[in-house]
């Protein structure tokens, strides 16, 4: 490539960066808000850059044409949420009146108008719009028309943060939408084994009251009912069905190890000198297998408080197998690598009892019941 190809392409990147820098690229396209925003970060650097100069110009004055447009089609629109919009457009005109009072050299070129005034009474209208549909909902006393009420009272606070009474609607609304799952007692049943479930009833309820934070669901005890007087829209029962114990299995394994190149003793030469003797070394290694499986269901279902219609239903079935494994071992213990070794230093133990057994079986339950409440109320986000 030859130096004149060069230089033009050269001239023709330069050019475009500083079109870009510049904001012009941004407002020939009808990006006003890019536009302006460039024209001000570099007249900032570069107080005296024209190109700069004639974007601002340029674009301030059609950008404030284009959204004072817009607001006047919104302002004889029959949308309800037309204030909403007229916000948003009035937002951006006082963020270029903000932008341009900061720079110096912006103001000696354009003369921005303030709307904060009607950018506030905008503000102001929404918020009554979504007050007065919040307050629409409530009217209806569902679970559903609470949760919207919600929102709307939300939505208004985000234009208006001292609305009269907001705090009382926001609880009712919140009253109304939240589900009620009373938790019922969880049984246990067993043919021969004593067995306490508090260890699953306490993390269930953990996870009840983490899991509710931020929802429309509240999750309470049949003693939180009867002393509060709350009256539930759900029941949840579950109960562990026939936890059972297996037979206690022990399995036997000899294995035979050979090791070469193992020092085995020693010899003088002729001339006194002592050298290694290396050979094979041999052991039976006895290894130890216990095992006690442990099994059992988990019963859960959710119904309906008022209609007593079943709403779901599922059988979580689980089984645990506790494992040890001990040896001993005869022949030359050079053998037996560390492993081995550690294995042969242990002794038989007595398995965990029934309740230590029963616990890590819940473990195993425990996400199964979790999983099946989260995909049950996840939709109840506030």
């Amino acid at each position: 490539m030859n130096t004149f190809c060069r230089n033009i392409i050269l001239a023709f990147i330069v050019t475009s960066m500083a079109a870009c820098a510049t904001g012009k690229n941004a407002f020939d396209k009808g990006d006003y808000e890019t536009a302006l925003n460039r024209a001000v970060k570099r007249l900032k650097s570069n107080p005296n850059n024209k190109k700069a100069l004639e974007v601002l110009i340029e674009g301030y004055n059609y950008a404030s044409q284009y959204h004072l447009t817009k607001i006047k089609e919104y302002g004889r629109s029959s949308d309800s949420f037309k204030w909403e919009r007229i916000y948003s457009e009035y937002s951006l005109l006082n963020r270029y009146y903000r932008d341009i009072i900061s720079c110096p050299a912006c103001i000696d070129a354009v003369d921005p108008i303030s709307y904060i005034d009607e950018q506030e009474n905008a503000a102001f209208e929404a918020a009554e719009v979504q007050l007065a549909l919040g307050k629409e909902e409530l009217a209806f006393n569902t679970i559903e028309t609470g949760r919207q009420a919600y929102g709307h009272f939300e939505s208004a606070l985000r234009f208006n943060n001292n609305i009269p009474g907001i705090d009382s609607l926001l609880s009712l609304a919140l009253e109304m939408g939240t589900v009620r799952v009373l938790v019922e007692p969880i049984p246990v049943h067993s043919r021969n084994l004593e067995l306490t479930n508090d260890y699953f009833a306490n993390r269930m309820f953990e996870y009840f009251e983490r899991f509710s934070q931020g929802r429309f669901v509240h999750f309470i005890t049949g003693d939180e009912a009867f002393n509060y007087d709350i009256q539930p829209d759900h029941i949840i029962t579950m109960e562990f069905d026939d936890f059972v114990l297996g037979q206690q299995l022990v399995e036997k394994e000899t294995i035979k190890l050979e090791r070469d190149s193992v020092k085995v003793g020693t010899f003088k030469d002729d001339e006194g000198v002592v050298h290694d003797v290396f050979g094979t070394v041999k052991a039976d290694l006895v290894v130890y297998n216990k095992t006690l499986a442990s099994q059992g269901v988990l019963n859960f279902e959710v119904r309906d408080a008022y209609s007593e219609r079943v709403l779901v239903n599922r059988k979580f079935a689980s089984e645990d197998v506790w494992t040890y494994q001990w040896a001993n071992f005869n022949g030359d213990e050079r053998a037996l690598d560390r492993d081995e070794l550690r294995l042969t230093r242990k002794e038989e133990i007595p398995p965990p009892n029934a309740q230590q057994l029963f616990g890590s079986f819940i473990d195993r339950i425990y996400d199964q019941a979790i999983n099946q409440v989260t995909q049950l109320y996840r939709g109840s986000g506030i």
